[in-house]
């Protein structure tokens, strides 16, 4: 069997964007023409683009003619750069700057699309507070998005959500430098096989993301990058923007969950009131917010369903 028939998607690589190192997953559509549809995948937080592999994979299969690019969010991971050395951002980022480089991104693919003679759809999908970010690269680039799948969008006052109210105190600075610190005492204390072991024992993650957290998340910059920004979202993610979905509410496509403690049926039933030039539905399947812990297959096909729409 060639070498090329043993190379498997997603292809995993890093660019830089405005001076800061991007881990991104690609999956290349499998035609030698232009593809149709380019989607840029942004993750919800913790923002680990591993998480949806699964997801993006099933997607692909079935539309092998479109390009899927996933990025990390800054600092939330360790990875390996293109010569194989193992990359950890030391800094943390604010929501607005993690906002502001995903937007240059987005100015980055659809830079590289535009040149082909017929210009793919520009689409985002967003998974929790990602529909955040989605949400501004509309706002700034209103144009050039032909549509935005949002999945349990986080993007109104996240502070005042059952989960919000329950865990705001966690993200004080004060107390994410204490969790940050005793991430890296056991490093230093436990073996890694102990670490997974606790990881499982949480009962939030299948083996697998337990795995991925351990080996790419679990160190202590990583851990005051999440709860950085998890704290930003906090304070800055306030009252829906009505004005912006009540005027191009069309490129969206909103998908909300029941019983999701981020992101209650009111949040719903608010955006089905204002954005009725998009689509706004509420899940029927049972599926959770974090669904990339046991439901990507499932997702996945809601997702297919909305993709055969769009690009028909």
């Amino acid at each position: 069997m060639s070498f090329t028939n043993n190379v498997f998607v997603p292809q995993r690589t890093c660019w830089t964007v405005g001076g800061e190192l991007r881990e991104t997953l690609f999956w290349p559509n499998q035609s030698n023409v232009p593809p149709q549809a380019v989607m840029l995948l942004i993750p919800g937080n913790p923002g680990l683009v591993d998480f949806y592999i699964d997801f993006c994979t099933t997607l692909h299969k079935e539309f092998p003619d479109m390009d899927i690019i996933g990025v990390s969010h800054l600092g939330h991971t360790r990875f390996s750069d293109n010569r194989g050395l193992v990359y950890r951002c030391k800094k943390t980022h604010s929501l607005e700057e993690q906002v502001a480089n995903m937007v240059q991104v987005f100015d980055e693919i659809d830079r590289e699309y535009a040149a082909s003679t017929n210009r793919p759809k520009m689409l985002i999908l967003g998974h929790s507070v990602g529909c955040y970010f989605a949400q501004k690269i509309v706002e700034y680039r209103e144009s050039r998005v032909d549509r935005v799948f949002g999945l349990f969008p986080a993007i109104e006052s996240i502070a005042d959500t059952p989960r919000g109210r329950q865990l705001r105190l966690m993200f004080r600075p004060g107390f994410r430098h204490f969790v940050a610190g005793v991430v890296e005492t056991l490093r230093w204390l436990l073996p890694v096989s102990a670490i997974y072991s606790l990881s499982q024992m949480s009962g939030s993650l299948n083996n697998e993301n337990a795995q991925l957290v351990v080996d790419k998340m679990l160190f202590s910059s990583c851990v005051k990058s999440v709860l950085r920004m998890a704290s930003d979202e906090m304070r800055v993610i306030g009252r829906l923007d009505e004005e912006l979905y009540s005027r191009v509410g069309n490129k969206f496509v909103m998908y909300y969950g029941v019983g999701d403690q981020w992101v209650p049926e009111s949040h719903y039933r608010r955006m089905r009131d204002i954005n009725v030039d998009g689509k706004v539905m509420l899940c029927k399947e049972g599926i959770s917010h974090a669904f990339v812990t046991n439901y990507s297959a499932q997702m996945a096909a809601i997702v297919v369903d909305m993709l055969k729409q769009e690009l028909a």
